[in-house]
């Protein structure tokens, strides 16, 4: 397994609603064979980022590599069909 590989990387995500900032560019870099816990106070952004990644928000600005490919995520299922899901908390 070639570990170095970056698999997810998140560049300066930025997400508004409206004037409140949800985001305020978000860096994330996995790379291949790894897991990281998203931690944080209620508020702070957690959710927001992973539904930018999951195709769920567009991003205000910022970029989002997949395999090293930038990627536009128009609804969740772009993000299915290349291999992102996500679990919500709540249902």
């Amino acid at each position: 397994m070639d570990e170095s590989k970056v698999v997810i990387q998140m560049k300066d995500i930025v997400k508004k609603f409206g004037d409140f900032m949800a985001n305020d560019h978000i860096n994330l870099t996995v790379h291949k064979g790894e897991v990281h816990a998203i931690l944080g106070e209620n508020g702070a952004g957690k959710s927001t980022m992973m539904n930018v990644l999951c195709g769920l928000y567009k991003p205000t600005s910022g970029q989002i590599f997949i395999n090293e490919k930038e990627v536009h995520f128009n609804s969740p299922k772009d993000a299915i069909d290349i291999g992102i899901g996500m679990v919500h908390q709540h249902f």
